[in-house]
């Protein structure tokens, strides 16, 4: 089914335009990036949070414990943010083929790529922590540099540390955009859950359920994994057409 004009993803992007195009993409198809993102963030976070960490049950917590909120990042950087990418990515060359994207085929697209993802994202976890954990610094360039492992193993087929390889290579000669770029989307993307953060903790606290909390996490993290998928994937194209045209040239 045609979804109008096609999504050019081979001219390069200013940051404004990659921030207004993946807005734009949002807002075009909002109930299907919505629900692609649904059926990762949901179950995971039900699975860990909900049943591993008894926050379906448990009294309202204010302020989680440590352990807890390791583990929630852990499951967020580590299965359900690249899973989401995955399906994003789908999505996105679906509509730049001038065609609607379709929730399940997104969500599936990723599911089949769910081991070589994983362990690309494994990788590249354990390099990050193992650099974090030497003064910081080294852990935040390590992040920026293997940002496109999922874009990777989706759009170039790479497995293993060649996804990091890859991803390395995307990066080089424009570390200071990645991250400038990367931390705009993320920082665009947390002001919604701001507004939703605040009235959510009041209701949980009033409750005295953390099932409330868990909720309102799942539906920010719902709304706003989209947009950041979109940026960074969009980002990616858009440094591999400026490097071909540097050959090129």
């Amino acid at each position: 089914m045609n979804a109008g004009p096609r999504l050019d993803l081979g001219h390069p992007r200013d940051v404004t335009e990659l921030l207004g195009d993946a807005l734009r993409l949002l807002l075009a198809h909002p109930l299907r990036f919505l629900a692609m993102s649904a059926a990762i963030v949901v179950p995971a976070h039900l699975v860990v949070s909900g049943v591993g960490l008894e926050h379906l049950t448990a009294p309202y917590r204010p302020g989680a414990r440590e352990v807890e909120t390791i583990i929630a990042t852990a499951v967020g950087f580590i299965l359900v943010a690249p899973l989401v990418t995955a399906a994003t990515i789908h999505a996105l060359e679906s509509v730049a083929r001038g065609e609607r994207p379709s929730a399940a085929a997104s969500v599936l697209a990723a599911l089949e790529t769910f081991a070589p993802l994983l362990m690309a994202v494994l990788l590249s976890a354990a390099g990050v922590v193992l650099g974090l954990a030497a003064l910081i610094l080294p852990g935040i360039y390590l992040a920026v540099r293997w940002v496109f492992v999922p874009q990777a193993v989706m759009i170039e087929g790479a497995r293993g540390a060649e996804a990091l390889r890859s991803s390395w290579r995307a990066v080089e000669g424009s570390w200071w955009r990645c991250l400038g770029v990367v931390l705009l989307a993320n920082l665009a993307a947390a002001l919604p859950g701001l507004v939703v953060i605040v009235p959510v903790d009041a209701l949980a606290e009033a409750a005295d359920r953390e099932a409330v909390s868990l909720v309102g996490m799942i539906l920010i993290e719902t709304l706003t994994a989209p947009f950041v998928a979109l940026v960074t994937t969009l980002l990616f194209f858009d440094l591999r057409v400026r490097r071909e045209g540097a050959r090129a040239a």
